[in-house]
């Protein structure tokens, strides 16, 4: 174990994996820096006698990532832990002054040969091979991955360089992001769209068990289709949050709320039968969506019910492709086609007016027909 912390230290829980002691203190870095803060006021020797790369990430993450999302400090830490495993498999140490634009450089081309399930423990293997999960597990990293992990590397570099500087200059000078096709719609079309509320409505007559509830499939399906939400979104709604024809203080990524999201009424029938099988009188502060443990449901819960409702319609023969993310895709395409980019981009919720274009883009059977159509 690295002095300080372990680098399994998972920032959300702040346990360790596999049952673990609770975190210690960054010790190396306590001596000198005032643990919470942001001001380096050591002096300069005394800064560079920390030479752990473990500690001076921890203390990265505690200082400059925590307070976001959940999800963004799981996904920083993870982009890091990636580097320090691969720095310490190279040089069997973690002493932060050999870390050289060489070592990035090295760790880059390694991302580019590396499986995206490697050095995840292979918990449930059976069960993920079975939905599918091991495959994807097994397939490279895409160049989109391998770019943000780098960022999040040049950021945490800059920001120590700051703190501490190389003798041998910034050590992800150089590293420069990978080129990546444009990136195409990633939607439903008109049809599938139709295939896939048919599936709904024959689950609703089929899925009959005590471990099945078709009602919450569909309501789920229909929420998403219907507000454009993302599944971590959908999971974190409370029964108070839903009135008035809408959702209310909607939490979004980046840490934006959205005063109201709007529920049209074929949504909100589903919603409401959905809630009426709950029997009872439920609490504001009560999950809107229950799994079938009557907890609060689960992004992956979400993607689960995506894959049930595809298997259904594609038992006919058809070969749709179905993921929670898709029905934002169709969502703000469909915004955008009747109402304008700029609709869209407000109904997203914290998308950027750049990047409202990856979700609205024409699909290449659409660019395909205007082509044909264009004298």
């Amino acid at each position: 174990m690295f002095e300080g912390y372990n680098v399994a230290y998972h920032p959300q829980t702040k346990k360790h994996h596999n049952a673990m002691p609770e975190k210690t203190k960054i010790t190396s870095l306590e001596k000198v820096i005032p643990f919470g803060g942001d001001k380096i006021l050591a002096p300069l020797e005394e800064i560079k006698s920390v030479e752990s790369l473990a500690d001076w990430m921890a203390f990265y993450c505690d200082t400059k990532v925590a307070g976001g999302s959940p999800h963004t400090e799981r996904a920083k830490w993870a982009d890091l832990q990636k580097f320090l495993l691969f720095y310490t498999s190279q040089l069997g140490h973690d002493r932060v002054s050999y870390w050289t634009s060489s070592m990035s450089k090295s760790f880059q081309k390694h991302l580019q040969n590396t499986p995206r399930g490697e050095g995840v423990v292979k918990e449930g293997a059976a069960e993920k091979k079975k939905n599918g999960e091991w495959k994807r597990a097994n397939q490279p990293l895409t160049a989109t991955s391998i770019n943000r992990i780098m960022a999040t590397l040049r950021h945490f570099a800059r920001w120590l360089h700051k703190q501490r500087p190389f003798v041998t200059g910034l050590p992800v000078e150089g590293t420069k992001d990978i080129m990546i096709e444009q990136p195409v719609w990633n939607g439903l079309t008109p049809r599938e769209v139709t295939c896939l509320r048919i599936a709904c409505d024959q689950r609703m007559a089929i899925c009959t068990r005590a471990n099945q509830n078709p009602l919450l499939e569909v309501a789920v399906f229909y929420t998403l289709l219907y507000t454009g939400l993302r599944e971590s979104e959908l999971a974190s709604l409370k029964f108070g949050q839903y009135h008035s024809r809408g959702f209310h203080g909607v939490k979004r990524k980046g840490n934006n709320i959205t005063r109201k999201v709007p529920v049209p009424q074929e949504a909100r029938e589903r919603i409401d039968a959905y809630l009426k099988s709950r029997g009872g009188e439920l609490q504001p502060e009560a999950p809107l969506f229950l799994s079938r443990y009557g907890n609060a449901l689960h992004p992956k819960d979400v993607y689960r019910i995506a894959e049930r409702i595809c298997n259904q319609a594609n038992a006919q023969g058809d070969n749709i492709r179905l993921t929670p993310h898709m029905l934002r895709h169709t969502f703000l395409k469909r915004a955008a086609d009747k109402y304008g980019v700029h609709t869209a981009q407000d109904m997203s919720g914290n998308v950027s007016i750049n990047e409202i274009f990856r979700y609205t883009k024409p699909s290449q059977e659409e660019k395909d027909q205007l082509a044909e159509n264009m004298f």
